[in-house]
């Protein structure tokens, strides 16, 4: 960078250089380097290979036309230029037998090459960086969490300081000892967050909160309760009435007959079982103030709803047995038997009436012929 680069943000006292590339030649020689360099995709200028360009001479030898064939156009033209130079040097002339000719070949060698970069950090640079970026990441989320917590503390105690006061909220759930306890333990709360708990931990707040609602659960669990009973009560007495229907009007029904007695007596008994413990729990709990813990809970309510259904579904459900493949395979042969003994019972008959009938002896059958006159006796003379 040069000394603009100060007026755009670059650090003071940082080194100005961006890369320094050193390439490995060999001394004494003045040969040609070729460097290719490319830039990627960050902009970052990296050197990608270092060659040495070396050229070497070769020495060929040629046949003269006495000692071989006739040389081609361009050979020929070639051996006259290397005569016309070799008699400026004072050659050997025309009668020489041979003649040398100097040839040069470029060879490429790569080089080794470094590349320094004072600006580029170091792995231990970018791990040290690293820690440090985690670090600041958790700080920030303790200090985070914090706040929320200190916000859902300070929420509590405005919504539950509201509510134990209303008689539309949870004023009727809890009893006079129990508000001006709870409400005691608010009010004391509330002082403290604004004063010397506005900078406490996370730990402290969820202390705090976690007293206040051992105090304010129960309250609220009545309310809960209060309100899901009705219809959790409801749903297990259409329970009951729809199975104790089904058994008594599927009694003698073809399409339930191959359920057994003991089967339906099993239902039978837990739908009256279920049926008592309602109206039990039923009595007990609307003798009950709202204020006061229930005697049954919505979850014991559901769960007799499952033992009922568990017990009776698969009775009513209970698919028909298939009929047996002997059972099917004698009724198909059935028809054929009766069939064959009545044509069997009708050959009887036909035999006997022709034995009859032998017996009797048969009639004249009725022919179209005249029966024949008795000739007239001879007169005496």
């Amino acid at each position: 960078y040069d000394e603009s680069a100060g007026k755009f943000g670059y650090p003071a006292g940082v080194d100005s250089e961006i890369a320094t590339f050193k390439v490995k030649a060999p001394e004494g020689g003045e040969n040609k380097i070729r460097v290719n360099v490319k830039e990627d995709i960050h902009g970052t200028v990296l050197m990608s290979s270092v060659q040495m360009m070396v050229e070497e001479a070769t020495e060929d030898e040629e046949m003269t036309p006495a000692e071989g064939a006739a040389p081609a156009e361009g050979e020929k033209k070639e051996g006259e230029e290397a005569a016309a130079e070799d008699k400026k040097e004072g050659g050997e002339g025309e009668g020489g037998d041979k003649k040398e000719k100097k040839k040069t070949k470029t060879k490429k060698v790569a080089l080794e090459y470094s590349t320094s970069r004072p600006v580029e950090w170091t792995k231990a640079d970018k791990d040290r960086a690293n820690e440090m970026e985690v670090a600041m990441s958790n700080a920030d989320r303790i200090v985070r969490e914090t706040a929320d917590k200190r916000n859902e503390l300070e929420s509590y105690i405005y919504d539950m300081r509201d509510k134990i006061g209303s008689d539309s909220h949870l004023g009727p759930y809890c009893t006079d000892d129990e508000r001006t306890k709870f409400a005691s333990e608010l009010e004391t709360n509330e002082n403290w967050l604004y004063e010397d708990g506005f900078d406490a931990t996370k730990s402290v707040y969820a202390e705090k909160l976690d007293g206040l609602r051992k105090l304010g659960d129960p309250i609220v669990r009545r309310q809960t309760e209060a309100k899901a009973r009705p219809a959790a009560v409801s749903n297990l007495q259409r329970a009951v009435e729809k199975y104790m229907n089904w058994l008594n009007t599927s009694e003698g029904e073809d399409e339930y007959a191959h359920i057994t007695y003991d089967e339906r007596s099993k239902c039978y008994d837990k739908c009256d079982e279920t049926s008592s413990w309602m109206y039990d729990v039923l009595d007990r709990q609307g003798s009950l103030a709202q204020n006061v813990d229930p005697a049954v809970t919505v979850a014991e309510i559901q769960a007799k709803i499952t033992e009922l259904n568990n017990v009776v579904s698969p009775v009513m459900h209970k698919p028909k047995p298939k009929p047996k493949k002997e059972e099917k395979k004698a009724t198909e042969e059935k028809p054929k038997e009766e069939a064959k003994g009545e044509e069997a019972k009708e050959g009887e008959e036909g035999e006997k009436k022709a034995e009859e009938a032998k017996a009797d002896g048969a009639e004249p059958m009725d022919t179209d012929e005249k029966p024949k006159e008795d000739a007239p006796e001879p007169m005496a003379e």
